[in-house]
């Protein structure tokens, strides 16, 4: 895309201009991977000063030389779809809607409760990007970010399961992020009431569409094939439990996110591509920052644990999954204390067993939709998005079936649908 939406430019040149380039020179091109994003588009925009700009700083001078350029920035642009079809069905309206929100009005009272209960910046979650401006105008939305690779941010390879050490970084982020929900509702309950009562649910809320239910059957009919490919002793008991699983997979995603019991705010979309990393000194962790918040719910924090674990993780990791929890909630229980409050009081261990055995199954749910396309090289992947410009739901099954037969698929999902069943949770 060479012309950005109008809006979107007079926001880049506006922030261009407070960063001392007055002419600014665009560079566009894809912020993103190709499967890495659908509810809109991303790009990446190099900003650098022109030849008048060169020229001012001449003149400033007075004697010809130039001191100090303005720097070359880099940012990132997320741009609401036009396409009516591709709009209704990533509702992309509410979802610009619900980022702007997070980051307008979320992030910050989460912030400055962190500040108020004395951690100190280094101690925050505040692993994210700088939001830089925002417009939800319908049918020109778009968000403006910092671009996080340009201060050596790398997105993990989204084709392989994360390691221990990676996984273990992860959960430990998703803790300190959750005991803030946890901090809050019990120090300051009315705040807390107050900005989850904007997070209602975007995608499964009841009755689902009958094209959308259907389409959640094709993908356990696709996982139930895998076993077919890669049989292995048990199969027939796994596969009765997904036959019963078909008919209440659709009710079962709006039942877990549904729920009302130790809510927290949940990032929502918590998988490979939405997670950045960076390692400045081997001797200290990787720093983390999570992108796309345009999903964040409020719900059982095993909305963002088992739809990472499901989908990021493989069956020899998960063979270390009693110890993976009980360091996520150990992290969980002191950050909480940290913050002021009991945390073994508010959410024991037992509950959070109970919660994955009743909710652990949102992160099958999400598996059975992703990991086709998870599993397969960038470069092999169909591009959905303009597929969408002209077909509906059910003509995306054609784009995916190709996908079905690839043995990174078929490894990931069998283990997947085993794992559930051997850890109780289908």
């Amino acid at each position: 895309m060479s012309v950005l939406p109008r809006n979107v430019t007079e926001a880049i040149k506006e922030y261009a201009t407070s960063r001392g380039i007055k002419n600014p020179k665009f560079d566009i091109s894809s912020g993103s991977r190709n499967g890495d994003s659908y509810s809109g588009d991303v790009y990446r925009i190099v900003i650098s000063p022109d030849e008048k700009d060169v020229e001012d700083c001449r003149n400033n001078n007075g004697d010809g030389t130039i001191t100090e350029l303005p720097k070359v920035i880099s940012v990132i642009a997320k741009v609401a779809p036009t396409s009516p079809l591709r709009r209704s069905l990533y509702n992309s309206s509410a979802h610009f809607q619900r980022e702007k929100y997070i980051f307008d009005i979320v992030l910050p009272t989460f912030e400055k409760f962190q500040e108020t209960r004395g951690l100190k910046p280094s101690r925050m979650f505040n692993h994210y990007p700088t939001v830089i401006a925002s417009d939800c105008s319908e049918g020109q939305e778009f968000v403006l970010q910092d671009d996080l690779t340009a201060q050596d941010f790398k997105n993990f390879q989204r084709t392989e399961p994360l390691d221990y050490d990676n996984v273990l970084r992860i959960l430990t982020e998703l803790a300190e992020f959750h005991a803030v929900s946890f901090a809050m509702k019990d120090q300051a309950p009315e705040i807390f009431a107050k900005i989850v009562g904007q997070l209602r649910e975007t995608i499964f809320v009841a009755p689902l569409h009958s094209s959308f239910e259907g389409f959640l059957k094709r993908q356990v009919d696709y996982a139930m094939r895998t076993l077919e490919h890669n049989p292995a002793k048990g199969d027939e008991a796994v596969c009765k439990r997904l036959f019963r699983f078909r008919d209440e997979y659709g009710p079962s995603m709006v039942e877990c996110v549904e729920n009302k019991d130790d809510v927290v705010i949940c990032h929502g979309d918590c998988w490979i591509s939405n997670v950045l990393y960076r390692h400045k000194n081997i001797n200290q962790p990787k720093e983390l920052r999570f992108l796309d918040w345009q999903v964040t719910r409020c719900g059982t924090p095993v909305i963002d644990l088992s739809y990472f674990i499901f989908c990021c993780t493989d069956t020899e990791l998960r063979k270390r999954l009693p110890e993976l929890l009980r360091k996520y909630h150990t992290a969980l229980v002191e950050r909480i204390d940290e913050l002021g409050s009991n945390g073994r009081r508010l959410f024991p261990f037992d509950t959070l067993q109970t919660h994955l055995a009743k909710f652990a199954r949102f992160g099958f749910g999400m598996a059975l939709m992703t990991l086709h396309s998870t599993c397969c090289v960038e470069k092999d992947l169909p591009d959905v998005s303009a597929a969408l410009e002209s077909s509906e739901l059910i003509d995306l099954d054609k784009y995916t079936k190709d996908l079905l037969y690839n043995p990174a698929y078929i490894k990931r999902m069998t283990g997947v649908c085993r794992d559930m069943v051997r850890l109780g949770y289908l």
